[in-house]
C-alpha cells in the first residue's frame, strides 16, 4: 500500500489579512466564508449553484449562537487536511480555529480555493513543441499505368 506524503499548507495562517475580501468577510461574516469554503471543498472548486446563505453557512450561524463556532472550523480544517494530505494534526486544528477563528477560515478559503484550482484540468489546448507538429505528407506523382 502506498501512501501519500504529507504537503504543507500552501498559504500560512498568517496571511490571512490578504486578499482584502477575504479578510473583511472572515471578520464580519465567518459564517458565509465557511459555506463557501464548504462548497468549494464538496464540489471540487464548482461554484455553480453556490448560495450565500446555504446550509454550512446556517450550521456556523447557529454554533456560533452557542459561543462554540471554532468547532465546525477544527472540523473543516481536519476534512481538508485529510483530502489534500496537509500537514497538522488534530490538536493543531483545534488550536487554530479556537485562538484565531478569522485566521483559520482566512486561511482555509485561500487553501481549499489553490487545491481545487490546482486539481482541475487543464483547459486550454496544449502547446506544440518545436517538431511536434503535423506536416501533410508531399503527393507523390500518379504513374500511368497502361
Amino acid at each position: 500500500m502506498t501512501t501519500v506524503p504529507e504537503q504543507d499548507w500552501h498559504y500560512s495562517g498568517t496571511s490571512w489579512c490578504s486578499p482584502l475580501g477575504t479578510c473583511l468577510l472572515s471578520c464580519c461574516c465567518p459564517c458565509v466564508l465557511y459555506g463557501r469554503i464548504r462548497h468549494r471543498s464538496k464540489n471540487a472548486g464548482n461554484m455553480v449553484n453556490y448560495s450565500t446563505f446555504n446550509g454550512d453557512c446556517l450550521a456556523f450561524t447557529g454554533v456560533s449562537c452557542l459561543g462554540v463556532p471554532f468547532i465546525l472550523s477544527m472540523i473543516s480544517r481536519g476534512d481538508m487536511r485529510a483530502k489534500y494530505h496537509l500537514s497538522g494534526s488534530t490538536a493543531k486544528d483545534c488550536l487554530c480555529a479556537f485562538c484565531c477563528l478569522h485566521c483559520d477560515i482566512a486561511q482555509q478559503d485561500k487553501e481549499v480555493t489553490y487545491r481545487e484550482a490546482e486539481r482541475r484540468p487543464l483547459m486550454t489546448q496544449p502547446v506544440t513543441e518545436a517538431g511536434m507538429e503535423y506536416k501533410p505528407q508531399e503527393q507523390q506523382p500518379q504513374f500511368h499505368q497502361g
